[in-house]
């Protein structure tokens, strides 16, 4: 019989201030839950499957599934762990889940798209900059006065269909992330919004939002950004992630093509929501399965 439960709960890896840590965050409500969460599938004293659910942008009702892991070749476990938590959340207040699969992960698709029934919403590209120049353009540090304003530029240039799961709220712009806001000097107005994230101060990812009428200064922004990183690390590795839920994507794909970025990865956003069941009683065939998202939200 195969038991679910929180990490914090097994012989895990964690020291005792951080089980404490962890334990504090397993009994706060969602909207006050400061960290990650992980939960495991156990079989006869054994783990056999992990997975780890992220705040999307520190918002309350979205999660992204950061980490997916089934022991041996057995993957029977995996239907209960993800139901399991998206249950468990769903009865917390959480109405939508997502996980980013880079599409030559053919078990990891298989997985979620045709077993657990995980619908396609969206892609995600990711490019790596290397040589880059300097830049003349200037942008400025975001300001908290700006967070509506930005939030409403931000949701604008999603895709209409898109916006149900990828819209923010402005408490979400309170996150982590180093941001830069690039402004029409004459009036103030947003043409873009940039967020600079990183777990390790080594790999720095960037997210965004741009005007369309704007998208010629990506490059630009880009190399801003670089000269800041530079200012604090000689060392590091910059990537840039392009979703293609927003309306401008196949121009900005075009214009990091053309200025020789390294094309990294193209992975498919796969999406749960309330409105959506989980089907029950699959079928797994594949091998081994390790998934462990190394990028940010």
């Amino acid at each position: 019989m195969t038991e679910i439960k929180n990490i914090i709960f097994t012989k895990s890896a964690y020291n005792c201030i951080q089980n404490t840590v962890y334990f504090i965050n397993h009994l706060l409500p969602l909207k006050f839950k400061y960290t990650n969460e992980s939960f495991v599938a156990i079989e006869e004293g054994k783990i056999k499957g992990l997975i780890t659910l992220d705040k999307d942008s520190k918002s309350n009702s979205r999660f992204k599934i950061t980490k997916f892991i089934l022991e041996d070749s057995d993957t029977s476990n995996a239907n209960q762990l993800v139901n399991y938590v998206i249950t468990r959340y769903r009865a917390m207040g959480a109405s939508s889940f997502y996980i980013v699969i880079d599409e030559k992960d053919a078990d990891l698709l298989n997985i979620f798209q045709n077993e657990l029934n995980f619908r396609a919403c969206g892609l995600e590209y990711l490019y790596k900059i290397n040589s880059i120049n300097s830049s003349t353009l200037s942008m400025k540090n975001y300001k908290q006065e700006f967070s509506r304003e930005i939030c409403n530029f931000y949701n604008e240039n999603i895709n209409s269909f898109n916006r149900v799961l990828f819209a923010r709220q402005p408490y979400q712009f309170k996150n982590n992330c180093i941001k830069y806001m690039f402004l029409d000097d004459k009036d103030n107005k947003i043409l873009g919004y940039f967020e600079l994230a990183t777990k390790n101060n080594t790999d720095y990812y960037i997210n965004f939002a741009i005007d369309c009428a704007y998208n010629i200064y990506l490059i630009d922004a880009i190399k801003y950004i670089v000269m800041k990183i530079r200012q604090k690390s000689k060392n590091f590795n910059l990537y840039v992630k392009i979703k293609d839920y927003f309306m401008n994507s196949k121009e900005l794909i075009k214009i990091l093509d053309e200025n020789n970025a390294e094309f990294v990865s193209k992975s498919r956003i796969l999406a749960k929501d309330y409105y959506k069941e989980i089907k029950e009683n699959n079928l797994f065939k594949n091998a081994k399965i390790i998934f462990n998202d190394p990028t940010t939200a």
